[in-house]
């Protein structure tokens, strides 16, 4: 058996401590959300991801034996429910609160402190982040899926083949596509800025 950080909750929740069930949920949400996000690029499918990906960990839980570490189990359970939801709808524009539309529904906007970057630089930053965001949509689900485990959430290529459940050189190999996928989408200006 795997010495593992969620060894003590996992124990619990197996024997239906819902508590403990949901440290495990608190402890791990923000990565499940990052890799859904990452793969789907939609606030809104990326949270009903997280929700389902718990549900179903909730319901497997007791048949898992421990033979990887729980947080690779969940990566793989999460990134697998991004991909099948990738491949069931087509791309979507996140729906996000703008000021105004914060306004209308009674939430307050986000209050941003003044020691950031200037108009200039946030314009170009957004400018950015949209470019990204396009080049990101071009990728399909499983590049996607690699790129956001090794860049965002920092695994090794081994910890990514585990997770996908391939070997180490198809995951080098997605990377490397996805990367120069990117790179091209991106175009040689941005390039020199972004990699």
């Amino acid at each position: 058996m795997i010495q593992d950080p969620d060894a003590g909750l996992i124990a619990k929740a197996k024997r239906g401590d819902k508590a403990e069930f949901g440290k495990l949920v608190t402890r791990h949400y923000d990565m499940v959300y990052a890799i859904a996000y990452g793969v789907l690029n939609h606030r809104e499918s990326a949270l009903d991801v997280a929700q389902e990906v718990f549900v179903k960990v909730y319901k497997l839980i007791a048949t898992f034996e421990g033979k990887s570490k729980f947080k690779t189990w969940l990566h793989r359970i999460a990134v697998n429910a991004a991909i099948d939801q990738a491949r069931k709808k087509r791309p979507m524009e996140s729906l996000d609160l703008d000021e105004e539309d914060a306004e209308e529904s009674g939430r307050p906007p986000l209050v941003v402190a003044d020691s950031g970057p200037g108009p200039r630089e946030r314009f170009e930053q957004s400018e950015m982040r949209e470019l990204i965001d396009k080049a990101m949509r071009q990728l399909s689900a499983d590049h996607k899926a690699v790129l956001v485990l090794r860049e965002w959430q920092g695994l090794s290529y081994e910890e990514i083949a585990e997770t996908l459940g391939v070997e180490v050189g198809t995951v080098m190999s997605r990377l490397f596509y996805a990367r120069k996928k990117l790179a091209d989408a991106l175009g040689p200006k941005v390039q020199k800025e972004v990699l």
